[in-house]
C-alpha cells in the first residue's frame, strides 16, 4: 500500500469511498451470479432426474411385460402349449394336421401377450431347434430361417441360461441398434432339453418416442451393464464433465443406465441474460453515488486542506500562523491541538538554542575525561618498563596485568572473542591475587569453534569475582578457578567452577529462580549475590529468553555456574571487535 502515499488526503478518501462502494458490490454480485447458477443448476438437476425417473419406470413396464410373456412360456405347465413346444421343435413346415393345429395354439397365446404392451410396438419371435421361426413376424411366413445377421448377433447367448433375460442388440444403425432384444431358452421340464427361444425386440422407435421430451437442447443415452448404446436422443454433445449438467437414473431389473445431458452454456446464457439487466440498472445508481460521494469528500476534506496550507506556511518560516478553529468535530480537535503544538515548539527552540551552548562546554568536558584513561595507561606502563629494567620481574608482570584489565574496562562497550575474554579474566584473577594475597589457580578449555565466537566484555568477570569473594573466602588447601566452553545445539555453553565452599540446596534453588526473574516474597534477610542477578539479566537482555545462567553445586565441593548462549543471536556477536585485551 506504499503507492498510496504519493496521493493526496483528498484523493485518498476519494479512493476508499470508491472501494467501499465497488467491492462490496463485486462481491455481493460476484456471490449472487455464483448461488442463482447454483441453484438453477440443482433445479434443473432435479426436474432431469425426475424426467429420467418417470422414463425409467415407463421402460420398468415394458421389461415387466416382456419378463411375464418369457416366463409365460419358459415356465408353463399348460400340458397343450407343452405339447405344442415339444411337437414343433423339429419342424421345418406344416407337414401335418397336428403340426397347424400347435402353431395355432401358440399363436392366439401369443397375440394376448402382445395386446398388454401394444403401445411399445414389440416384435415377438419364438424359434425352435432348427432355428426356424414357428410364432412372431406377420409379414414373414412361418417356418422361415432366421437371417444370417440374426444368427450372428444372436449366437452370444448362453445356452446354459434358462431362468433369466438375455440382451442383445440387432441391426447395422451407426449410433444405436434398430433393436434390442431379450432372449429366453424354452425347456422341457421332463429332460432340460431345449425346445425353442423366445426374442422379444424393442425397436428404436419406442426409445425415440419415451426419450423425447421436447427439449431440442437436452440430449439422452440409455445403456446397458456393459456400456454397450440401446438407444440415443438428441445432438451428440462432447465436451467434458464439468462443461455439462449430467443426470444418471438406473434400471435396477436390467443394470440398464439412463443418462441425460445438457450444456451448461444453455443455463449461463439464461442467467446472464437476467443479471445483464438486473446489473444496467444497478450500474446507474453506483455511478450516481460515486459523483455526490466524489462531491462529498471534497467537503470533508476541506478542513484538512486547511491544515496543510498552515503547516506548509509554518515550515516556510512563518511562525505566527495559526489555523481557525471552527466546530466541535475531530479536525476542530486537532486544530486546536495543532496550535497548542505550535506554541510549545516555539519555546522549545528558544529551549533549545540555551542548550546548544551547554552542550559544548559538556562536550569539552568529556573530552577532558576520556584522556584521562589514556594517562592512567601511559603511567603505568612506564612504572612496569622501569621495574622490568630494575630486574622485578614479578612487580612488572602485576603492573602489566592492571593493565590489561583496565584496557578491557575502557573499551567496555566493545564485544571481544571468547578467547581474549579469558585472558582479561586471567588478567582479573592475578590482580585479585595480588589483593588478596592468595595463590589461585586459574584454567581454561575452549572447545572447537569457540575461540572466536564474540561476547559482551565482563560479561563473565561477575561469575569469577563471585568465586573468588564467597567461594574461596574460605581459603582452601589449593583455591582452583575452571572454564570450559563447548557447543551444543546451536547454544554456546560455557561452564565456570571454584572449589570453594558453595552453596546449600535451599541457597541455590533460591539463587536460581532470582536469576530467572522469580523473586522470592518477603526475603528474610538482605538479597545476595545481585551482580550474578544482573549478570543473568543482562544475558536475557542481549539474548532473548534462550539465554539464561544457572548454578549447581560442584561435585567434591564448591559451585559451578553455567551459561546457556545461543550463537549468532545478540547483538553484540554481529559486531567485529577490531581490539583486544592487550591494546
Amino acid at each position: 500500500m506504499e503507492w498510496l502515499s504519493r496521493f493526496s488526503f483528498h484523493r485518498k478518501m476519494q479512493f476508499s469511498f470508491l472501494m467501499l462502494i465497488l467491492l462490496p458490490f463485486i462481491a455481493v454480485t460476484f456471490w449472487a451470479y455464483s448461488s442463482v447458477k447454483q441453484n438453477v443448476s440443482d433445479k434443473l438437476a432435479r426436474s432431469n432426474e425426475e424426467t429420467l425417473t418417470v422414463i425409467a419406470n415407463q421402460l420398468d413396464k415394458t421389461i415387466d411385460s416382456i419378463s411375464f410373456a418369457s416366463v409365460y412360456f419358459s415356465q408353463t405347465y399348460n400340458p397343450d402349449i407343452l405339447e405344442s413346444f415339444r411337437h414343433l421343435k423339429d419342424a421345418e413346415s406344416f407337414a401335418d394336421f397336428a403340426t397347424f393345429q400347435s402353431y395355432t395354439r401358440l399363436d392366439s397365446v401369443a397375440d394376448l401377450l402382445l395386446m398388454q404392451s401394444a403401445d411399445a410396438n414389440l416384435k415377438m419371435m419364438i424359434v425352435n431347434k432348427k432355428s426356424r421361426m414357428i410364432m412372431g413376424d406377420k409379414s414373414v411366413p412361418v417356418f422361415s430361417a432366421l437371417p444370417p445377421s440374426f444368427l450372428r448377433e444372436s449366437s452370444r447367448l448362453d445356452e446354459k441360461e434358462t431362468t433369466s433375460l438375455q440382451w442383445f442388440a440387432s441391426g447395422e444403425a451407426a449410433v444405436a441398434p434398430d433393436y434390442y432384444y431379450a432372449a429366453r431358452l424354452i425347456v422341457d421340464p421332463r429332460n432340460r432339453e431345449k425346445l425353442a427361444t423366445m426374442f422379444v425386440g424393442i425397436p428404436q422407435s419406442y426409445f425415440h418416442s419415451l426419450l423425447d421430451t421436447g427439449n431440442p437442447d437436452m440430449s439422452f443415452t440409455l445403456a446397458d451393464r456393459s456400456g454397450e448404446i440401446i438407444a440415443v436422443k438428441g445432438k451428440p454433445m462432447p465436451g467434458d464433465s464439468g462443461s455439462m449438467l449430467t443426470t444418471r437414473v438406473s434400471i435396477p431389473k436390467t443394470g440398464w443406465e439412463l443418462t441425460s445431458r445438457m450444456p451448461r452454456t444453455f443455463i449461463d446464457s439464461q442467467i446472464n441474460r437476467e443479471f445483464l439487466v438486473s446489473l444496467s440498472l444497478v450500474g446507474l445508481f453506483f455511478f450516481a453515488f460515486l459523483i455526490l460521494s466524489l462531491f462529498w469528500a471534497g467537503h470533508i476534506n476541506r478542513p484538512i486542506s486547511l491544515l496543510r496550507l498552515s503547516v506548509k506556511q509554518y515550515v516556510g518560516g512563518k511562525r505566527d500562523v495559526r489555523i481557525p478553529v471552527k466546530g466541535k468535530d475531530e479536525v476542530a480537535v486537532l486544530s486546536a491541538a495543532f496550535n497548542q503544538m505550535l506554541d510549545d515548539i516555539n519555546g522549545l527552540l528558544l529551549k533549545v538554542e540555551s542548550e546548544q551552548e551547554e552542550k559544548s562546554l559538556l562536550e569539552l568536558k568529556a573530552l577532558a575525561a576520556q584522556i584521562r584513561p589514556h594517562f592512567l595507561l601511559n603511567t603505568l606502563n612506564s612504572i612496569k618498563v622501569s621495574l622490568l629494567l630494575s630486574g622485578d620481574e614479578p612487580h612488572g608482570s602485576m603492573i602489566d596485568a592492571l593493565m590489561k584489565l583496565l584496557r578491557a574496562y575502557v573499551h567496555i562497550d566493545e564485544p571481544l572473542k571468547l578467547a581474549e575474554e579469558c585472558k582479561v579474566l586471567g588478567s582479573y584473577v592475578q590482580v585479585m591475587q595480588i589483593r588478596n594475597r592468595m595463590h589461585i589457580a586459574f584454567h581454561y578449555e575452549l572447545g572447537e569453534g569457540t575461540e572466536s565466537i564474540e561476547l559482551p566484555r565482563l560479561l563473565l568477570q561477575p561469575i569469577v569475582e563471585n568465586a573468588i569473594q564467597h567461594g574461596l573466602s574460605a581459603r582452601p588447601e589449593n583455591p582452583t578457578i575452571d572454564l570450559s566452553a563447548a557447543i551444543h545445539d546451536r547454544m554456546l555453553v560455557i561452564v565456570i567452577g571454584d572449589n570453594g565452599r558453595g552453596l546449600s540446596e535451599e541457597n541455590l534453588a533460591r539463587l536460581n529462580r532470582r536469576m530467572l526473574g522469580m523473586a522470592d516474597e518477603l526475603p528474610s534477610q538482605p538479597e545476595k549475590g545481585v551482580g550474578l542477578v544482573n549478570t543473568a539479566r543482562r544475558l536475557q537482555v542481549l539474548y532473548g529468553d534462550q539465554a539464561r545462567l544457572k548454578a549447581a553445586a560442584r561435585e567434591g565441593g564448591g559451585t559451578i555456574f553455567t551459561f546457556y548462549i545461543p550463537i549468532a543471536i545478540g547483538k553484540e556477536t554481529d559486531n567485529d571487535d577490531e581490539g583486544h585485551a592487550d591494546r
